[in-house]
């Protein structure tokens, strides 16, 4: 943090790599993305741990959501409540895909990475809510799935192979 004359005031360390967010905190802190790959979701954006750092570099609060199934990426937000949202990729498989209705030839990378977004408690480190992309799926493409549908009629669902090309993992990329 620098002053109007450019001199620093403040300088927050971390063990990782930045993220591709950072927020001043009313209190001096930084809350911050950092880089935790988890070697299953390499892409542009990818984070994995969110810090609160103190202006003594001391970390106040972290959490880690970097896995082989999920990892955090792109950006972060402090809810008026405390808690915080966070973006994140879960891992599908091709199996998975195709069991959803995704035609198989827009399968690129062999799975799918659907977005969600969870919402943390830093009292307790809990996730206290979540949304997925892949509970609010329609697909046109096997007419044996339970979310066949006409896309058109139904504006509030997110169709699976809405592409027009042969999509990679990061599918519908949310930041």
């Amino acid at each position: 943090l620098m002053d109007s004359t450019g001199v620093a005031i403040y300088t927050w360390q971390s063990d990782y790599t930045p993220g591709n967010s950072v927020y001043l905190l009313e209190n001096g802190n930084v809350l911050r993305t950092g880089g935790l790959r988890s070697g299953s979701f390499d892409a542009g954006g990818a984070g994995g741990i969110v810090q609160e750092i103190a202006p003594d570099s001391s970390v106040v609060w972290e959490f880690q959501y970097a896995s082989s199934r999920v990892q955090q990426h792109h950006d972060i937000e402090q809810m008026p409540n405390g808690n915080i949202l966070m973006i994140a990729w879960e891992s599908k498989t091709k199996v998975e895909a195709i069991a959803a209705g995704r035609d198989p030839n827009l399968l690129g990378d062999g799975e799918l990475w659907p977005d969600h977004v969870i919402e943390i408690d830093p009292a307790s480190n809990e996730i206290v809510w979540e949304w997925h992309v892949w509970d609010h799926l329609i697909q046109d493409y096997d007419a044996t799935k339970p979310n066949f549908g006409v896309i058109a009629e139904h504006p509030e669902l997110i169709d699976l192979n809405h592409t027009n090309r042969q999509a990679g993992a990061d599918w519908n990329h949310v930041n």
